[in-house]
């Protein structure tokens, strides 16, 4: 079975869950449960350092750089709350 990388939105396709659909066999219903659940972890599972970087970056469509001055951060420092809530939230979609 091959496994099929969902984003949270159609834009972004970088955040990912691994779901368990064969590419043949995906229906919207399951993709669109699944982006339910990764909204839900959005809100949930990640720190609020790492929920503004997410929301601001992927949901906003704004640069590194732009996420950084906005929140008075480093651009690594960005990056690394984006890798961490990442990969809190592929751990999240292991699960479903």
């Amino acid at each position: 079975m091959r496994h099929n990388l969902l984003g949270l939105n159609d834009r972004n396709r970088d955040i990912i869950a691994y779901n368990n659909f064969s590419s043949y066999g995906t229906n919207n219903s399951d993709i669109k449960r699944m982006k339910q659940i990764l909204s839900k972890a959005v809100s949930s599972e990640l720190t609020d350092r790492q929920r503004e970087c997410v929301i601001l970056y992927y949901y906003d469509n704004k640069t590194m750089n732009e996420v950084a001055t906005i929140l008075s951060l480093s651009k690594s420092t960005v990056s690394r709350h984006i890798k961490a809530a990442k990969l809190k939230l592929k751990n999240v979609a292991k699960y479903y």
